[in-house]
C-alpha cells in the first residue's frame, strides 16, 4: 500500500471515530440538559459581601437538596449553576452573560447586592429569564420595568428606611448625619430615611456618599463629625464598612457620636474585621443596627434553622432563610405551572405565595400538595412572602447589637 493511501485511509478511519465521539458527546449533553431544570443562582461569594454570599447559597443549596428528595420538579431533578459576582457589577455582568447565554437557565436567584443585581437586571428580564433576589432591598427595584420578571424576598428599603428613622426619633435624636455606599442600596436606603426623619421634624446635617472602591475613608469621617450631628446614620457592606468604622475609632469620633447600622453590616465577623482596642476588646462592642426580624417567620423559621444547622454545622445569617424561600417559591411555581420558563415562574409565583390557599411551611408537603392538584398558600421560613403587583414582600424589623464577645445579638422589634 503506498504510504500517502495509508495516511488517506488512517485520517478517514480517525474522522469517523472522532465525529461519533462529538456526536456522543453532543447526545450526553442533550440528555443532561434535557433531565435536569436547571437554575442559576448568583451570589456574592467573594468582595465586600462575601461573608453573606456563602451561606446564602448554601441555605439556597439545602432548598434544592430537599426538592430534589421529593421528586424533584416535573418528574426532572433540580441542578444549581452557582456563579461569584465578586461584589463587582462587571463579574456579575460577565456570569449572567453565561448563565443566561450558555447554561440557559430557568430563573436566577440573586444577586447579593441591589448594586449588581441592578447591572443585570436587563439581561436577565429581557432574555425571558426570572430573577428573583433574597437580599435586594433597593427601593429602585419597585418601579423598575422588569416585564414582571424579578421579584424579592427581601422587603425594600422604603420600609427599612423608615424604619431607621422610627428608631432614631424613638431615641430622640432631631439631628443627623449620613454615610453611605454609593450605589442603589445605598441611595435609596438614605433617600428614604431623610425623607422619613426630616418629615417627624428631624435635620440632616450632612450628606456623605462613599466609592466602594475605596479604601482609605479620612475625609469622608472628618466631614461627617465636622457637622457635629447628634447621631451618625450609615448603609454599607463589612469590608468597606469596618474600614470607615475603624478609621472613626482611629480618630476618636466612633466612641463620642451615637451611630447606628443598616443590615449590609450585620455580618457575624464584623468585629473581627474591624479589629481591637490596646486592651485586646472589640472596638465594635455596643454598636447598634437595625436589620430584617429573623423569627419573622415563627415556626417555619425554626424548622429552617434546624435543617441548616443541621446539614452546615452554623447557624443560617441574615437573608439566609429569604434565599432559602426564593429558590422555595421558584421551584412550587414551577410545578403549579408544569413549566420551567420564566414567564410561566412569573405568572405562577403569586398562586403558590399569596392566598388563598391552603397556607403550608413544609417545601415536600407543598409540592406533594400542588401535585395533588391542591392550591398552596407557601409560609415563607422568613416571614409574609405574599407578593405585591411589583413583586415586593413586606417585612419586620429588628434592632441588633454587637455584643462583648463580638458576636451579634438580636434585640427589640422596631415598628414601621
Amino acid at each position: 500500500m503506498k504510504p500517502g493511501l495509508y495516511l488517506t485511509i488512517v485520517s478517514l478511519i480517525l474522522a469517523v471515530f472522532l465525529s461519533g465521539c462529538l456526536e456522543q458527546k453532543e447526545d450526553s449533553e442533550v440528555s443532561a440538559a434535557e433531565g435536569a431544570i436547571k437554575i442559576g443562582v448568583l451570589q456574592s461569594l467573594t468582595g465586600d459581601l462575601g461573608s453573606y454570599g456563602g451561606p446564602m447559597s448554601d441555605a439556597i443549596k439545602l432548598a434544592a437538596k430537599e426538592i430534589n428528595a421529593n421528586g424533584g420538579l416535573l418528574g426532572k431533578q433540580v441542578v444549581l449553576l452557582v456563579e461569584d459576582d465578586q461584589t463587582n457589577n462587571v463579574a456579575a455582568v460577565d456570569a449572567v452573560n453565561k448563565l443566561v447565554k450558555v447554561d440557559r437557565v430557568a430563573a436566577i436567584v440573586g444577586a447579593t447586592g441591589s448594586g449588581q443585581s441592578m447591572s443585570v437586571i436587563d439581561i436577565i428580564t429581557k432574555s425571558g429569564v426570572l430573577q428573583i433576589s433574597s437580599s435586594n432591598t433597593g427601593t429602585d427595584f419597585t418601579n423598575y420595568p422588569d416585564d414582571d420578571l424579578y421579584f424579592r424576598t427581601a422587603s425594600s428599603d422604603s420600609l427599612q428606611g423608615a424604619a431607621m428613622a422610627k428608631l432614631a426619633q424613638a431615641r430622640g435624636y432631631k439631628t443627623a448625619s449620613t454615610i453611605v455606599i454609593n450605589n442603589p442600596y445605598g441611595v435609596g436606603f438614605e433617600d428614604v430615611f431623610i425623607q422619613a426623619f426630616e418629615a417627624d421634624g428631624g435635620r440632616v446635617l450632612e450628606k456623605v456618599r462613599y466609592d466602594p472602591s475605596q479604601t482609605v475613608f479620612d475625609s469622608e469621617v472628618e466631614k461627617i463629625a465636622a457637622s457635629n450631628p447628634e447621631f451618625i446614620m450609615m448603609v454599607s457592606y463589612p469590608e468597606t464598612g469596618s474600614l470607615i468604622l475603624r478609621t472613626a475609632y482611629q480618630k476618636g469620633i466612633l466612641k463620642s457620636i451615637p451611630w447606628l447600622l443598616s443590615e449590609g453590616l450585620q455580618a457575624d465577623n464584623l468585629a473581627s474585621l474591624i479589629g481591637n482596642d490596646t486592651s485586646g476588646n472589640y472596638i465594635a462592642a455596643g454598636l447598634e443596627g437595625l436589620a430584617p426580624d429573623l423569627a419573622a417567620g415563627g415556626a417555619a423559621y425554626d424548622a429552617f434553622r434546624e435543617k441548616y444547622l443541621a446539614e452546615y454545622g452554623r447557624e443560617p445569617g441574615i437573608y439566609c432563610s429569604n434565599s432559602y424561600d426564593a429558590l422555595a417559591v421558584v421551584a412550587l411555581a414551577i410545578e403549579q405551572g408544569k413549566n420551567a420558563t420564566g414567564r410561566s415562574i412569573s405568572d405562577n409565583i403569586p398562586l403558590v405565595a399569596n392566598p388563598p390557599g391552603e397556607e403550608v411551611s413544609d417545601l415536600g408537603e407543598a409540592l406533594r400538595l400542588i401535585r395533588e392538584g391542591q392550591d398552596i398558600n407557601y409560609q415563607g421560613t422568613s416571614g409574609d412572602i405574599a407578593f405585591d403587583e411589583n413583586g415586593d414582600v413586606s417585612g419586620s424589623f429588628i434592632i441588633w447589637t454587637v455584643a462583648e464577645n463580638g458576636s451579634i445579638v438580636q434585640g427589640e422589634k422596631v415598628a414601621v
